[in-house]
């Protein structure tokens, strides 16, 4: 299993809608809306870093991300 952390920008108007959308896919298994540099992390557990980054392409695509940052847990 491989973990990893995305921290997402998102676009202010579509916030809580994007961030309720990606909480439901099935690779998350955490979810913060937060302030700061970034407006939402998710931790997410998936079985290769294709996976991970599978996963990151079809965030991306969704409607009112901005920005992405991906950082896989070393074992």
């Amino acid at each position: 299993m491989v973990k990893a952390i995305v921290l997402v920008n998102i676009s202010p108007e579509k916030t809580e809608k994007t961030f309720l959308g990606i909480k439901k896919l099935s690779e998350v298994t955490e979810a913060f809306q937060v302030y700061g540099e970034y407006d939402a992390v998710f931790v997410i557990n998936t079985k290769t870093t294709h996976d991970i980054q599978e996963f990151v392409r079809k965030m991306r695509k969704m409607s009112g991300i901005l920005r992405t940052v991906t950082v896989i847990e070393m074992i």
